[in-house]
């Protein structure tokens, strides 16, 4: 009898341990599941990374708002330039990268 209760304890520490493992499997194949190319584009004979373009059109959208801003005035009333200007420039490089690579 107390052969059969050690033995029913060793069974559901072999099924929690596969468990987990099923688990680590599985949550290391996922990230992965959905790649099927890198996001990169033929730029004059050699492939570059899509997120590199994308960041410099945010850059440079943050840019152009800025001197619309100034021309326009309100460039002074802006509380904090650097975080306003760096998160222009953020939702542009996502946007441009929405309308660029969102299937």
């Amino acid at each position: 009898m107390r052969l059969t209760a050690v033995k029913s304890r060793w069974l559901r520490g072999c099924r929690r341990r596969r468990g987990s493992l099923v688990f680590g499997r599985v949550a290391i194949a996922l990230p992965v599941a959905a790649c099927n190319s890198a996001p990169t584009m033929d730029l004059l004979g050699s492939y570059f990374p899509g997120w590199m373009l994308c960041a410099v059109l945010g850059i440079v959208a943050a840019f152009i708002i800025r001197q619309i801003l100034a021309v326009a005035g309100i460039n002074d009333y802006v509380v904090a330039p650097l975080l306003t200007y760096a998160g222009l420039a953020l939702s542009a490089t996502l946007l441009a990268w929405l309308f660029w690579f969102g299937h």
